[in-house]
C-alpha cells in the first residue's frame, strides 16, 4: 500500500448512509490536514476573480486558457464542467491554481456540435460529468500520461458516451451537449439532491445505486466542499434517474456484505503512480483490479480525490454505430483541432 493510500484512510471517516429511491450516500467525514488556502471555482467565478477563455481567437478543443487573480488558491475538479466561449468543457483532471498563476488547462469537450462563441469568456456550469462517464474519461486520462502523452483524454469516446447518455435520457440535443441530459431529468435529479443535504463537517460522499458502488469524491476543506455538495450529488443522481428504467427490467443485484468495506480494501489494493500536475502539487493515480481513482495533494496533503468502479472495456455500442458516431464527428474534430 502507497503512502498516500494510507494517508487517506488514515483520516477519511466513512457515515451513516442515508437513502433516497435507488442511491445510497455515505457522508465522508476529513480529518487530516487541510493543506494550503483555496477557494472552489464556483466561488473565483463568482467574484470574477478567474478569467478562463479559450487559448486564442480560433481555439483548440483539448486547452483553455486560465488565469487566476485571486488571492489565494483555486480548486477545479476533475469533470467540472464550464459553459460558453465556442464549446462546452469538462476539466480532464483536478486542478489547483496558484494566486496570480496563468495556465493552459487540459479539457474535453461536452457539446460536439457547436464551435462558435456564445460568450467570451467561461462561466460554472451546475453540473459535473456523470459519475461513470467520468469514470472512463479518467481511464483514457490515465492511458494517456503512462504514455507520457500528457492530460489527454479520448475526446471520440468522450463524445460517444455523452451520445449514449443522451440516449438512454431520449434527449435530442441540437449541439449535443451533455448538459442538456441534466436539464431534461432536473426536476427529478434535484429531487436528490434535496435529500441528501450536507451534514456538520462532510467533506465528501461515498455513493451506490442499487446497492453497487457508483464512486467516491472528497476534498480536504468541508467549507469549501459544501459549495461543490449539489454539483457532485447531480453527477451521481442523474444516472440513478436515467438508469432506473433499465435497471429495474433486470433482478435487482446489490452488493454481498459489506460494500463500505469492500471499496476500502480496493482503494488499499490499488497501486500508484505520480506526476507533476498542470498546477500546484502532485497528480496522483491509483488503479486496481476493480477501481480506479486520482489526487491531487498540495504542500504534502491531499485535497481531493475521487475514486470510481474500473470501466470495463464499452461493448454497448456496434462496430456500425461507432463508425457512424465517428464519420457524423470527424469533420468537426479536424476543424477544431487542427
Amino acid at each position: 500500500m502507497s503512502s498516500i493510500t494510507m494517508e487517506i484512510l488514515k483520516n477519511i471517516e466513512i457515515g451513516k448512509p442515508r437513502q433516497h429511491e435507488n442511491m445510497t450516500i455515505h457522508p465522508v467525514i476529513y480529518r487530516g490536514p487541510i493543506g494550503p488556502d483555496y477557494i472552489s471555482l464556483d466561488v473565483a467565478l463568482e467574484v470574477k476573480e478567474v478569467v478562463i477563455t479559450e487559448v486564442s481567437e480560433g481555439g483548440s478543443v483539448p486547452a483553455l486558457a486560465l488565469k487566476n487573480n485571486a488571492q489565494s488558491a483555486v480548486l477545479i475538479l476533475d469533470g467540472e464542467e464550464l459553459q460558453g466561449a465556442k464549446q462546452n468543457r469538462v476539466l480532464n483532471t483536478t486542478i489547483m491554481v496558484g494566486a496570480g498563476e496563468q495556465l493552459t488547462v487540459p479539457v474535453s469537450c461536452t457539446e460536439q456540435g457547436r464551435w462558435s462563441y456564445s460568450s467570451r469568456e467561461f462561466s460554472s456550469s451546475e453540473h459535473v460529468m456523470r459519475h461513470d462517464v467520468r469514470s472512463r474519461k479518467m481511464g483514457s486520462v490515465h492511458d494517456s500520461l503512462s504514455q507520457g502523452r500528457g492530460y489527454a483524454s479520448d475526446q471520440m469516446k468522450v463524445w460517444e458516451n455523452i451520445q449514449m447518455m443522451a440516449a438512454e435520457s431520449g434527449v435530442s440535443s441540437p449541439t449535443s451537449a451533455m448538459s442538456d441530459t441534466f436539464m431534461k431529468h432536473r426536476d427529478k435529479v434535484d429531487a436528490f439532491v434535496s435529500a441528501f443535504t450536507v451534514e456538520e463537517n462532510q467533506a465528501g460522499l461515498l455513493a451506490f445505486i442499487d446497492g453497487k458502488l457508483a464512486g467516491c469524491d472528497f476534498v480536504s476543506r468541508p467549507q469549501v466542499y459544501a459549495g461543490l455538495h449539489a454539483k457532485l450529488l447531480r453527477s451521481y443522481a442523474v444516472d440513478a434517474v436515467v438508469a432506473k428504467p433499465r435497471r429495474m427490467a433486470n433482478e435487482r443485484s446489490g452488493a454481498a456484505g459489506d460494500p463500505v468495506a469492500d471499496f476500502l480494501a480496493a482503494m488499499a489494493q490499488c497501486k500508484t503512480e505520480t506526476f507533476v500536475s498542470v498546477g500546484m502539487g502532485q497528480d496522483v493515480r491509483f488503479l486496481g483490479q476493480d477501481l480506479i481513482g486520482s489526487a491531487l495533494a498540495v504542500e504534502g496533503e491531499t485535497v481531493h480525490a475521487a475514486f470510481f468502479p474500473k470501466p470495463a472495456e464499452d461493448n454497448r455500442q456496434s462496430l456500425d454505430q461507432m463508425l457512424k458516431s465517428k464519420l457524423r464527428a470527424g469533420n468537426l474534430w479536424e476543424k477544431m483541432s487542427g
